[in-house]
């Protein structure tokens, strides 16, 4: 790995303190990377704090970061979990988990030792109908805690919850909080915690600018290794590449289209890591809109559709096709999907042809104004153009695209067709196939996709904890979906993370950082 340029290196320096600093928040540009502070950039701005109401990947980051659960996804490339409050964990049964925590875990400010009530305060309120928590579903069936002891207890479930360890426990609905710091607050809060129970804790926010963590005085777990993290919001993630290189950033998300041009001649004292992401992208077709009812329609939209060439344009060859919402490595991947991934173009003119299609069909492709999503919904376009379907392409920023689909948000899901779409996920498939039951119509099952078996195929997966029988459920789920007409399966993201050499950055099993994990290393020599 080669060094930049040097003409490259000196514009960058140049352009950190001029161009950058217009487009990055005020106070990056010239904060030099010194000492033990670690500057990250975060990909979106922060709402909240408050774990049961987080909403946002990148709010859950920080969570990970000051505050602490009974489990943890270790980091890695796996997403195998570990101790984390708790000094003992088993399941007792299918609906019975006995814990015991960690004596002298401390919550900050004064507010005393993490006991087992908090556990039941922190867990049984995620789930209280009078906090309506957007994330109170990933609890599952859980009922409540019985406190048995200072630092033990049982967590209950109403019925079997396959899910519960990696989505409720490990995940920010299962954080640790205090009962009595909440209580001071009057049970609520946005920004600003009363108290943390990790190694780092709030420091101050200035909001689309900067939020910063500082080292928990009161933490009496492994040591947290820096005094302070910047998080700096920067959803241009070129703005974000400029920083890196400009020495503002220590670890950063690159463009997809970057990776190789990083790996040809890395930044000094630089690496760079590439992660298979468990997001998933598809094309949704609304099946109740009067063009798309014909189920032969849907399925020559499909056949029609290059995968292999929208991840060439869009991707740079860095994923692989999609065989379904799974990804590779969890519990219900598909090793194929029913239709090839480069498509079948004589297949679809004849599911046109046999519907009684006149062409040019017209319709109306909606995605986000983002390089990658554009450039993938352009390959869509011409592909589609090939058997004679015309797409308009209808970009939008991420703030109405996400709402398209919804009945919450009036009418305008009636004139929604297609759209080019990605959720994240975390490490079990009940995750990815939650959002396409029958209930979810109108909400985040903007196919408008119902299928009787597929929500009782969710249901049984769920109940049940052995992977050999899970699996092949998962499976015949996203076969159902497919075979619907109304999804066509694009690709698993790709998540690529620059950082310094003079850190050692740890990582989730996506490439998500887990900003407790990262450490000091000397500086490279020579």
């Amino acid at each position: 790995m080669g060094e930049l340029p040097t003409r490259r290196r000196d514009f960058l320096r140049q352009a950190g303190l001029g161009a950058l600093g217009a487009c990055l928040p005020a106070g990056i540009a010239g904060a030099r990377v010194r000492g033990d502070t670690l500057h990250i950039r975060a990909i979106v701005g922060f709402k909240t704090l408050d774990p049961p109401m987080m909403v946002s990947g990148q709010e859950g980051l920080v969570a990970k970061a000051i505050y602490s659960n009974l489990l943890r996804f270790k980091p890695g490339r796996s997403w195998d979990w570990e101790l984390d409050a708790a000094e003992h964990f088993e399941q007792v049964d299918e609906t019975h988990f006995a814990f015991r925590l960690r004596p002298g875990l401390m919550f900050s400010h004064g507010f005393g030792e993490i006991t087992a009530d908090d556990v039941k305060f922190s867990l049984e309120r995620a789930i209280a109908p009078a906090l309506a928590a957007p994330n109170a579903n990933d609890m599952g069936t859980f009922s409540h805690v019985e406190v048995e002891g200072r630092y033990s207890g049982t967590l209950v479930l109403k019925s079997p919850y396959a899910a519960f360890i990696p989505i409720g426990l490990c995940a920010v609905t299962g954080t640790i909080l205090s009962r009595k710091a909440m209580e001071s607050v009057g049970g609520r809060f946005i920004m600003q915690p009363p108290c943390s129970s990790g190694p780092y804790r709030f420091a101050r926010w200035r909001a689309q600018r900067r939020l910063v963590l500082e080292r928990n005085p009161d933490w009496t777990g492994e040591p947290a290794e820096f005094s302070e993290i910047h998080l700096y919001p920067l959803t241009d993630i070129k703005a974000a590449e400029f920083a890196y290189e400009a020495g503002e950033l220590d670890c950063t998300q690159v463009a997809i289209e970057t990776v190789e041009v990083f790996r040809r001649s890395m930044p000094q004292n630089s690496r760079l890591d590439v992660f298979d992401s468990l997001r998933y992208y598809w094309i949704g077709l609304n099946q109740e809109h009067p063009t798309l009812q014909d189920r032969r329609v849907r399925r020559a939209i499909q056949y029609a559709i290059d995968v292999e060439a929208v991840i060439k344009a869009a991707w740079f060859g860095l994923a692989e096709p999609a065989t379904g919402i799974i990804a590779p490595g969890l519990i219900g991947h598909r090793a194929a999907a029913d239709i090839p991934p480069r498509g079948d173009r004589e297949m679809a003119r004849r599911l046109l042809a046999e519907a009684g299609v006149e062409l040019p069909l017209k319709l109306t492709l909606s995605c986000r104004a983002n390089p990658l999503e554009l450039t993938a919904a352009q390959v869509v376009q011409w592909s589609l153009a090939k058997v004679g379907i015309e797409i308009e392409l209808d970009p939008q920023d991420n703030a109405t695209l996400i709402t398209m689909g919804m009945e919450s948000a009036g009418e305008r899901w009636r004139d929604l067709q297609m759209h080019l779409q990605s959720f994240s996920m975390l490490g079990d498939p009940y995750y990815a196939t939650a959002w396409f039951v029958s209930k979810q119509v109108g909400i985040w099952n903007w196919e408008r996709f119902r299928s009787a078996e597929f929500d009782r195929l969710h249901r049984q997966a769920l109940a049940v904890s052995d992977p050999a029988v899970r699996d092949p459920l998962y499976q015949r789920m996203q076969h159902l979906m497919e075979d619907s007409g109304c999804y066509r399966f694009l690709a698993h993201g790709v998540e690529a993370m620059l950082s310094r050499r003079t850190i050692q950055p740890a990582y989730r099993a996506d490439g998500y950082p887990l900003y407790r994990s990262f450490r000091r290393l000397d500086p490279p020599q020579g």
